[in-house]
């Protein structure tokens, strides 16, 4: 038989949910997060790719992501389960002519039933395109954009569109040019076509770092972000470790100013910068390059808020290099702690910021800046290598596109990558796509100076070096009045994996506040009664936050009581039905089915192999005197009573057949999810006095 350890319950316990923490983990999920679907775009690739960009049309409820390999847009119907493509737009198809060839198609933006589409030029030193078309992939205009656009986005009233065009050196700097980068300005309703360049070194800050050349030449642009009043643009500029702000009317460089650099030797800010098969987040005298890539805005209390994704991002064309190994490197420093030990050898370290310090790429964080000084006010710290390291240990900065453990530390860890915002449960939560391990960190940022963590789910396959969810690239955030659920997804391109994973946020995890169990209309509970099947599954669904829809089973109607819940429980794998096709929820619940159902959700959350330590088995030494190992249910009877959900009598006798009273059931559901027991000695029902040994779990349950 399995035997488990005695159950300690998460703070948080989702069905399905892959990252589960033991009760005394330092960072505790607080919101519920669930992938309810799946669609692949096109062959994995570990050079990435795939499935990049994503954005969701709420009009025809179905999303568009690029698949940059294939050269192609998909256009996908977004829906429950395993979603199917509409439609594919053939990008070269559409933009090739006898003054354009085809390089690659980097981004897409939409507004209204308009999509425009950043596409890049096939000669790295020539101008690219934004061509703008309608749902179904027929081009309404084309504008000439800047060299190597990267992304595009409209304003929000759909005024403006704007590109981000990065003009990289791909040749590096003898063998080739270094193009200039911009960004280009659309304005819709005259179709005029503004580019901006960096030519105004006055606005530029002197801390900005250049590496080579001039500002106009160097400074990259990266990623957009528009303030609330769609009047500015914040520009990061990566590999510079600097934001601009553009005026979009007057198309001109308000200001560029640098980011300044992570003290990694402070104790919030630890990391771990080793390669060497360990797990050792510690601080260290290292400062790190923040080098955003994704930027988002918001506006709390009138104040305007800048959020990056802190990547990092080396220079590396032909003889154009700025990175090295910090072992061909630490001549350089001499005195720094780190050169006193080859243990640090293999770190990624910046080579042409001075030799003052030891600079790395990336703080391996998202931050929070005020938008008019940029000013920072928020940092996660070391908190994605510690809630990584807390919850897949075995896999703890794992590449995207290989399965050593630890690989990614001397390099920039988990890479946050992707920064979306949006309200859940009326909180605005930040959003935050881990590139190399994978998964999405979730923060509470409704006080902007004060943000705390939520969630954190990782829908990977660990079991293989490419499998499930690889490599979240770009997130669509779909609210929930625009939702086909009507809970909050976040849409998520993978793009090693290819794979488009729609993530449903269900709100926050504090159960307690909503009544699971209801008493009977003459203001009795009648706690001796039976539990039916039907009424379970009220039970759990509503514990566990989710929904469902008609029935697959013949004797519940769509419509009738409990076919909701029904549906939903029984398409978690939780409960299932009978043999000739019925479910029959009237029928009483016996205590060997109960223990059935609650062993199978223990073993969702603890189902996932890099959760062995967690859910590791102990010796047992139970022994009912009414089992035996050959009972349909006796693997299930051992697992909740070793986990002390549930016990036998004082005879010795489980009672596998004994039907469970509605006391019982609360109180087993009132550990199971740690639910927070009111003990406020006012009875709220007749038949339930203060007295009775259910009293705090019935009270909790139903306030």
């Amino acid at each position: 038989m399995k035997n488990w350890i005695k159950w300690t319950a998460p703070a948080v316990l989702t069905a399905s949910i892959l990252t589960p923490l033991s009760a005394d983990a330092a960072y505790k999920n607080d919101i519920t997060v669930k992938k309810i679907a799946s669609y692949t775009s096109g062959t994995a690739d570990e050079d990435g790719g795939v499935a990049e960009i994503v954005k969701y049309h709420a009009g025809s409820n179905s999303f568009y992501v690029i698949n940059g390999k294939n050269q192609k847009i998909d256009i996908v119907s977004l829906q429950k389960g395993t979603m199917e493509k509409k439609k594919e737009i053939s990008i070269p198809e559409i933009v090739n002519s006898d003054t354009f060839v085809y390089g690659d198609v980097t981004s897409i933006s939409i507004y209204e039933n308009h999509i425009a589409a950043a596409v890049q030029h096939e000669d790295y030193t020539k101008n690219g395109k934004i061509i703008v078309m309608d749902l179904d992939g027929n081009v309404l205009h084309s504008y000439e954009a800047g060299i190597q656009p990267d992304m595009v986005t409209f304003t929000d009233n759909g005024d403006y569109i704007l590109s981000a065009n990065e003009g990289e050196p791909r040749l590096g700097l003898q063998n080739g040019v270094d193009p200039a980068g911009s960004i280009t300005i659309v304005k819709t309703a005259d179709h005029s076509v503004k580019q901006v360049a960096f030519t105004d070194e006055s606005v530029i800050a002197d801390d900005v770092h250049i590496r080579a050349g001039s500002a106009a030449t160097d400074l990259e642009p990266e990623y957009i972000a528009l303030s609330s009043n769609g009047e500015t643009a914040y520009v990061t500029l990566q590999e510079n470790n600097a934001v601009a702000a553009v005026d979009v009317e007057n198309g001109t460089v308000k200001s560029v100013r640098s980011l300044g650099y992570k003290d990694h030797a402070k104790e919030e800010n630890a990391l771990d910068a080793a390669r060497n098969g360990e797990i050792n987040i510690e601080a260290l005298p290292v400062l790190g390059a923040y080098m955003p890539d994704a930027i988002s805005t918001i506006t709390v209390n009138g104040e305007d808020y800048l959020l990056t994704a802190n990547e990092g991002d080396a220079t590396e064309w032909e003889e154009f290099v700025n990175v090295a190994d910090f072992g061909d490197w630490k001549e350089q420093v001499p005195d720094s702690l780190l050169a006193k030990t080859d243990q640090y050898d293999k770190l990624e370290v910046l080579t042409d910021r001075g030799t003052d310090a030891v600079y790395t790429l990336g703080s391996r964080s998202f931050s929070i800046w005020k938008a008019d000084t940029m000013e920072q006010v928020f940092d996660s710290g070391s908190d994605f290598e510690t809630i990584t390291a807390e919850r897949l240990p075995d896999y703890f900065n794992w590449s995207n596109d290989d399965d050593e453990m630890d690989k990614r530390s001397a390099k920039k860890g988990p890479e946050p990558e992707e920064i979306k915002t949006g309200i859940v449960n009326g909180k605005l939560v930040a959003m935050i796509g881990l590139e190399r391990i994978g998964g999405v960190m979730t923060y509470n940022i409704s006080d902007p100076e004060n943000p705390t963590f939520l969630n954190y789910t990782n829908t990977r396959d660990f079991s293989d070096k490419i499998a499930g969810d690889v490599a979240p690239e770009g997130f669509d955030f779909i609210p929930a009045e625009q939702s086909p659920t009507k809970k909050p997804i976040l849409l998520v391109g993978n793009e090693v994996s290819g794979t488009v994973s729609a993530l449903e946020y269900r709100g926050a995890s504090s159960i307690g506040k909503n009544a699971y169990i209801n008493g009977f209309t003459d203001g009795t509970f009648r706690p001796d009664q039976p539990v039916t099947r039907g009424e379970l599954t009220a039970f759990l669904a509503e514990n566990l936050a989710i929904t469902g829809s008609g029935s697959p089973f013949k004797d519940v109607p769509a419509g009738s009581r409990f076919a909701d819940s029904i549906a939903a429980v029984s398409a978690e794998g939780l409960i299932s039905g009978k043999s000739n096709g019925t479910f029959g929820s009237a029928d009483p619940l016996t205590r060997a089915q109960f223990a059935a159902i609650v062993s199978r959700y223990m073993d969702s959350v603890c189902e996932d192999a890099s959760f062995a330590s967690y859910c590791a088995a102990v010796p047992s030494t139970l022994d009912y005197t009414d089992m035996t190992d050959d009972h349909w249910a006796d693997e299930a009877i051992y697992n909740v009573s070793i986990a002390e959900l549930m016990n036998g009598y004082s005879n010795g006798e489980f009672r596998p057949e004994k039907t469970v009273t509605r006391a019982e059931a609360v109180k087993v559901l009132h550990q199971l999810f740690q639910r927070e027991a009111l003990n406020d000695n006012e009875a709220t029902f007749s038949d339930v006095p203060v007295d009775h040994w259910a009293f705090d779990e019935i009270e909790s349950a139903v306030k």
